[in-house]
């Protein structure tokens, strides 16, 4: 019996991007402990189903997923809790892997070293330099690197940045993501498209849904675009379609109403993935969409003034910053953009697990 290893995740994202390690480690028989804060609870059970990963050992929150403002604050409250008891949470001394940039990441890493723990980050190094852009997401990732022992960098400016730490930086060569998208494309599974062409839509990001930009910048961007000869897919996520609903009725029915843009509720990990293969191009404000986009070489209209990563940057993707200009032009070069599904010899999640296989751990 080696150290143990805690596994502790609180988003649809992070579950999509770590479930390839967690797989892993169950074929290769390597223990771990799968704590779940339910920072999201929508689709969880069905990417665990998907990537063949095992129900959580332990739910560190019980209540509803925290996807509006008044319900984070109580999921905060309850985990800053929660955090001043550190060695309930992690009983025995051993690895913490945590990942991303989530108030999950963040808090993982506090507790698990107030614990005694190593704590070792995935997706580590990734850096906007600007405090509040991406907002919590910074400030977030800044946290974690002050408690964690181990970086899972993506690339080599990943571990660039990471300098001034201590600690074992390990370049994985990719991002985890990279076996994520694979094993869904490789899937068998179907998903209904429009007969024309068109565009996926995936907004998210608390600085574009949650302020004015939304109405007044975002959503008449979208419509011209849908002015063209293009079929905007806008897949909701559940905290945008809250914000439509609750704050925008008006603007909601006349998405409903324009006949070029179709409201879709937010697919499976799988569906989405193979959604977005066969369209033209996509719009998105997130990273994880960035990264695998990049890796697919698909054209991305990055609905953001900066980013913190590199992937894809002056190849398929293009940063919008909300400018008309970029974005008309974009959407009329966009096929110029199209890039071949990026290959290599290697699996970053293998990376992980050989080291994590190599540090004494439990093996069966």
């Amino acid at each position: 019996m080696g150290c143990k290893i805690y596994v502790v995740i609180g988003t649809r994202a992070q579950l999509i991007k770590m479930a390839p390690i967690m797989a892993l480690m169950q074929k290769k028989r390597i223990e771990y402990e799968f704590l779940y804060t339910a920072q999201h609870r929508e689709s969880i059970s069905k990417i665990l189903e998907d990537f063949d990963v095992k129900q959580p050992d332990r739910s560190i929150y019980n209540k509803s997923e925290a996807n509006t403002r008044a319900k984070f604050l109580r999921w905060a409250g309850s985990m800053i809790l929660k955090a001043i008891t550190p060695n309930k949470i992690f009983p025995h001394k051993g690895i913490v892997l945590t990942h991303g940039d989530t108030a999950t990441t963040a808090w993982a890493a506090i507790v698990g070293k107030l614990a005694g723990c190593r704590v070792a980050h995935v997706e580590s190094g990734i850096r906007s330099f600007r405090l509040f852009k991406p907002f919590p997401e910074e400030i977030m990732r800044l946290i974690t690197f002050q408690f964690s022992d181990v970086y899972f960098c993506p690339n080599q400016w990943a571990v660039d940045n990471l300098v001034k730490y201590k600690g074992t930086k390990i370049n994985l060569g990719l991002n985890p993501v990279y076996d994520s998208l694979k094993v869904a494309l490789a899937s068998s599974v179907s998903v209904e498209k429009p007969m024309k062409k068109y565009v996926v839509v995936s907004l998210h990001r608390f600085e574009n849904i949650f302020t004015r930009r939304f109405e007044s910048i975002i959503i008449p961007l979208l419509e011209k675009i849908a002015n063209t000869d293009l079929i905007l897919l806008f897949i909701l996520h559940p905290s945008t379609r809250n914000v439509l609903e609750k704050n925008h009725k008006r603007l909601y029915r006349r998405l409903e109403q324009n006949r070029r843009i179709i409201l879709k509720e937010r697919y499976p990990y799988f569906h989405f993935m193979k959604l977005v293969e066969t369209s033209e191009f996509v719009i998105t404000d997130g990273g994880s969409n960035q990264e695998e986009l990049s890796y697919m070489g698909k054209p991305t209209l990055l609905f953001r003034e900066v980013t913190e990563r590199i992937e894809g940057l002056d190849e398929n993707a293009v940063i919008s910053r909300f400018d008309t200009n970029i974005i008309m032009d974009f959407v009329k070069n966009y096929k110029e953009r199209q890039r071949g599904f990026k290959r290599v010899n290697f699996s970053p999640c293998k990376r992980i697990v050989d080291y994590l296989a190599s540090s004494n751990t439990a093996i069966h």
